[in-house]
C-alpha cells in the first residue's frame, strides 16, 4: 500500500475536533483529561482511561527503577502540575515503587533548594535546563550539593543534546537518566 493512502492525524485534526472529538473511547470511560497550553491555537486535549493510567504508571515505575529509585527514596518533582501532562506519569510511577513523592511543582527555586536540604531529597525530576539552573542557584547560595543525599536524576521534558548528562552530572551529584 502506498504511504500516501494511509490516514495521518496532525495537530489541525486534533484542534478541529476540540475538545473530545478524537477520543478513541466514549467520554464516560475517560477518568482524566490533560491538554497542551494552546498557545498556538486550540489546546490539544488527551483523555486517559483507567487502563491508560495503569500502563503509564507501570512504564514510568520501570523507568524510575532502572534509574535507581527505590522505596526508601524521596523524589522531588519540579514539573508543572495542572492540565499539562508534565510530571504526572512520573509522579504515579514513583508512588507505585513505594518511594515518597515531593510534588514541588515548577518555579520558586529558593523553595526547591530549601526542600532539597530540609526534606533530604534523594531524587530530582525536572528538565535538564532546570537541573543546571538549580545547581547554579544553589552554588551561588552556598549549598554544598555533595553533602546532600541527592543521587538520582530523572531529567527530560525538553530537547537536549547528548552533552547534557555530562553537564548535569558534575553540577549536581546525580546519575542522570536522560
Amino acid at each position: 500500500m502506498d504511504v500516501e493512502l494511509l490516514p495521518f492525524t496532525d495537530k489541525n485534526a486534533l484542534r478541529d475536533t476540540y475538545p473530545f472529538g478524537m477520543f478513541a473511547v466514549p467520554l464516560e470511560q475517560v477518568v482524566r483529561v490533560h491538554s497542551s497550553s494552546g498557545t498556538t491555537g486550540k489546546p490539544i486535549v488527551v483523555g486517559y482511561t483507567r487502563g491508560d493510567l495503569s500502563t503509564w504508571t507501570e512504564c514510568t515505575a520501570r523507568i524510575a527503577t532502572m534509574a535507581g529509585v527505590t522505596p526508601v527514596d524521596r523524589i522531588q518533582i519540579a514539573f508543572l502540575y495542572g492540565m499539562f501532562t508534565g510530571g504526572w506519569g512520573m509522579h504515579h510511577g514513583i508512588e507505585r515503587i513505594g518511594a515518597t513523592v515531593i510534588p514541588a511543582g515548577s518555579g520558586n527555586t529558593e523553595r526547591h533548594l530549601m526542600m532539597l536540604r530540609d526534606f533530604g531529597t534523594t531524587g530530582l525530576v525536572c528538565t535538564p535546563s532546570y537541573a543546571l539552573y538549580l545547581a547554579e542557584a544553589g552554588t551561588q547560595a552556598g549549598i554544598g550539593f555533595a553533602a546532600l543525599p541527592l543521587r538520582v536524576g530523572l531529567v527530560g521534558g525538553e530537547p537536549c543534546g547528548a552533552h547534557m548528562p555530562d553537564e548535569v552530572a558534575p553540577a549536581l551529584p546525580l546519575r542522570p537518566a536522560v
